[in-house]
């Protein structure tokens, strides 16, 4: 099981002020978790987690550079408590006052995580004024108070009033600064620094009687109680002394204990020597719910609750005969036999001759304190969202089941899933119905897997599963297709179906890991092959996905570097008007040229630039580079020559893909009516009615839409016909050949007939031969693309091209040396 860490305590549940979090160490201190309440700040808690917010942004500007000092402090000395102020800045840009306290968890030495209590303290700052004045109020009450009152912190006295110190022959001005023990005899200074501690620790400590020692040598009988408080913002110990050589204080005393007893919140039970129960207060019974009459005269075994042993109770009372007392927690049980925790300090009370007289018990019931770390407990290890294992409890259970493993010689496996094309689910449904996709999602998973298995939750849409033990593959291979199966079933969201699938990685124990992070890690190369290899299927692990993997890191570094050194450069291929050999437009593509390696395929960079996010920054520096291009193009007096440029898969979903284009058309000052958008046919039918949306709104901007690829996709007549394109481009997997294939010429001929009665142009790409052009030509197909006319050229030798004006025709291609 999971090491339980204590936190500081706080007097609400989690729907109190103080809010619970784990969040990662490191410049990005993503949020791991957090307790719904921290809405009161404006933020919900699975946004924070799901969309990795970094929460030095919540951060006020001038206090983070401090709040990121004060945690390298600490992780450079590998400390581990910590405790922080500064303000944070709400969803609604107020300011709040925080005061942060928490741990650092460290694994294998190095910081893995802080985990903590996040608490407004704006109205203790507005009430700063009201606290001086209160302040000031209670030293004049106290200072005129018959009885001796004193205040340490640090073990040294901070406050006496003037009878403290008359008691002991002092003044009060003698006292401040001076130690603790300074007032007790040599044999008592020990016990009143014990209970001294013992006290700011949070036990309870009843009234005892030490041995005071006079300014002028001689000792005195006094009782000393204290209780733990807030002074000036730090902890402390108030108390009072009470002389008990004169009648009148004993009578005092009593008063006062009795007063203390009969009202405290703590049950109080006294008891004889011989373990008979003498007095109850009222607080016993409404712990307990026995009467005063039931109880005095019987033993507090009654209590009895049998969750310890002999030896427990036997080593409770060897303490209480040794050193006059016990503390601890412990469990009773009620008069409706309901068993309950509680904290008990069981007090021997001795007289002059250190017999013992009695016994004094105070408890506290700790039964909504339990409750609640119980609470904190189970959310500590397990996803808010969906209640199951979250990362922590997996690993957790890994290095269980990887000892385990080494023991018995057996194997497990881990299965890495994630939800495929989830981020569009919430890109069009939104993030409340994403997180009904998930929690259905993980529903089905327990509906599929056994009840031993762990299925945890790590991240957005990422789910892992342990299977403990396994004999051998192909009982994975079975499992992993009966979870791929079991997706095949629609999820119903809001009443909405909504068709999900997963792609899963495969890693076994041993041989794919030494431990459960390398473990984690090689499982999710295997799920980003299953992605690579078209989604909705598995892939085992294996060494050469590391491999490839360290390769696909560098050719992200490389892109980065490239974008940065503007490596990349448009091509254009004319789009040639057959019947006339007119440029009548022109397909921008774009090349790389490395710096050190040369020329680097598109078939290479692009996918690695869509796995790994960067396909957003290259879209855009594409756009950028084309518009210009345009721009210049018709400055230039080529006003009629129509650039089109691609969008890939991911450009496309993005929600702020309008307002990226109106931008850059902006900025560039390009001509939307010379400018075409490329779509494929596969990426429009993903999400026909989010295509028809996006496409009409950039339509508006007045540039055109192409639809790429036509013909190797789904789309029906029907939905082609809802979609605002003004072009379609027929695939080259029709064109080529199609001289010699029936098939191919009755497909594309009736691609042309269709867009003639849509009112569509047509352009064939790919044509490379002369019967391939002719056949086009022949049924009346509008323009083509390919080789035969021209490959992709840089700006320069498309230039000349134009200058051409009309292409030429035959064999002669010197233009395009």
């Amino acid at each position: 099981m999971p090491v339980t860490r204590k936190y500081p305590q706080f007097n609400h549940e989690l729907h109190g002020p103080a809010v619970f979090f784990v969040r990662a160490v490191g410049e990005k201190c993503c949020f791991l978790y957090a307790s719904d309440n921290i809405e009161q700040f404006g933020y919900r808690a699975a946004d924070i987690i799901n969309d990795h917010l970094d929460f030095n942004t919540l951060i006020h500007p001038e206090d983070t550079e401090h709040v990121k000092s004060e945690i390298g402090k600490k992780t450079r000395t590998c400390d581990n408590e910590y405790s922080l102020e500064y303000r944070l800045i709400t969803s609604k840009g107020e300011i709040r006052y925080i005061m942060e306290y928490g741990n650092i968890i460290y694994l294998n030495g190095r910081p893995s995580h802080m985990e903590g209590y996040l608490l407004d303290s704006t109205r203790y700052k507005n009430l700063e004024e009201i606290a001086s004045e209160w302040e000031k109020g209670f030293k004049e009450l106290i200072g005129n108070s018959l009885a001796g009152i004193y205040i340490i912190q640090d073990e040294k006295y901070v406050y006496v009033n003037e009878r403290f110190a008359s008691i002991f022959g002092y003044t009060a001005d003698q006292l401040i600064n001076e130690p603790a023990e300074k007032i007790a005899a040599p044999n008592e200074r020990k016990k009143i620094i014990d209970n001294l501690r013992k006290r700011l620790n949070g036990e309870i400590i009843s009234p005892y009687i030490i041995s005071g020692l006079h300014k002028n040598g001689y000792q005195l009988e006094v009782q000393v109680m204290a209780s733990l408080i807030s002074y000036q913002g730090q902890r402390a110990v108030i108390g009072t002394v009470v002389d008990l050589m004169g009648s009148e204080e004993v009578f005092h005393r009593l008063r006062m204990s009795e007063a203390i007893l009969e009202n405290t919140i703590e049950g109080v039970a006294v008891t004889d020597v011989a373990g008979n129960i003498q007095w109850v207060n009222p607080a016993f019974t409404e712990i307990t719910g026995y009467t005063p009459e039931e109880v005095i005269g019987k033993n507090p075994r009654i209590l009895k609750s049998d969750r310890h042993t002999r030896e427990f109770y036997r080593n409770m009372w060897k303490s209480i005969q040794h050193e006059g007392y016990w503390s601890g927690k412990i469990w009773n049980r009620r008069k409706n036999g309901q068993v309950y925790p509680e904290l008990l300090t069981i007090t021997a009370i001795r007289n002059q001759e250190e017999k013992t007289e009695q016994y004094v018990s105070i408890f506290n019931d700790l039964t909504e304190r339990v409750r609640t770390e119980e609470k904190l407990e189970h959310q500590k290890y397990h996803d808010v969202l969906t209640g199951l294992p979250n990362r922590f409890l997996l690993i957790d259970r890994m290095e269980v089941s990887m000892s385990r493993a080494q023991s018995q010689n057996t194997s497990f496996a881990l299965f890495f899933l994630d939800i495929d094309r989830f981020r569009r689910v919430n890109d069009t449904l939104g993030h409340l119905a994403g997180d009904q996709v998930i929690e259905a999602f993980a529903k089905r998973l327990l509906e599929v897997m056994r009840e031993e298995d762990t299925i945890s939750r790590l991240v957005g849409d990422e789910f892992a599963i342990l299977i403990n033990p396994i004999n051998n593959v192909n009982t994975a291979v079975i499992i992993a297709e009966k979870i791929l199966k079991s997706m095949e079933k629609p999820f119903y969201i809001d009443s909405q179906e909504v068709h999900m699938t997963a792609s899963i990685g495969i890693g076994f124990y041993p041989g794919d890991g030494e431990n459960p992070e390398q473990m984690i890690k090689h499982a999710e190369m295997a799920m980003f092959q299953a992605k690579k290899f078209g989604k909705n299927r598995y892939r085992l692990y294996s060494e050469d996905m590391h491999k490839e993997t360290l390769v696909r890191l560098e050719m992200e570094n490389d892109i980065r570097k490239g974008l940065e050194r503007q490596e990349f450069e448009m091509y254009y291929q004319p789009q040639v008007e057959i019947s006339t050999g007119e440029i009548r437009g022109a397909e921008s593509l774009m090349r790389w040229k490395h710096m050190q390696k040369g020329q680097i395929s598109p078939a290479t960079f692009i996918p690695a630039a869509e796995e790994s996010g960067l396909m957003i920054p290259l879209g855009i520096y594409t756009m950028k580079r084309v518009f210009e291009q345009s721009k210049k193009w018709k400055d230039e007096g080529f006003d009629q020559t129509l650039v089109s440029f691609n969008l890939s898969p991911t450009q496309f979903q993005q929600l702020d893909l309008y307002d990226q284009i109106k931008w850059i058309l902006s900025e560039t000052g390009a001509d939307p009516e010379l400018l075409e958008l490329e779509v494929t046919e596969n990426t429009a039918m993903v999400d026909i009615e989010y295509a028809v949306r996006s496409l009409n709104r950039i339509k508006e901007l007045g540039i055109k839409v192409a639809m790429d690829d036509f013909g190797t996709g789904y789309s029906s007549l029907a939905l082609l016909s809802r979609l605002p394109v003004d072009k379609l481009k027929i695939d080259r997997s029709f064109v080529s050949g199609i001289e010699k294939s029936s098939d191919k010429q009755t497909i594309v001929a009736a691609m042309v007939g269709m867009s003639q009665q849509l009112g569509i142009d047509v352009v064939a790409e790919g044509v490379e031969e002369i019967a391939e052009k002719d056949f086009l030509l022949e049924i009346g197909c509008n323009m083509i693309q390919g080789y035969y006319y021209s490959p992709p050229v840089p700006v320069d030798r498309f230039e000349s091209l134009m200058k051409r004006k009309v292409f030429y025709f035959g064999d002669d291609k010197s233009c395009l040396k």
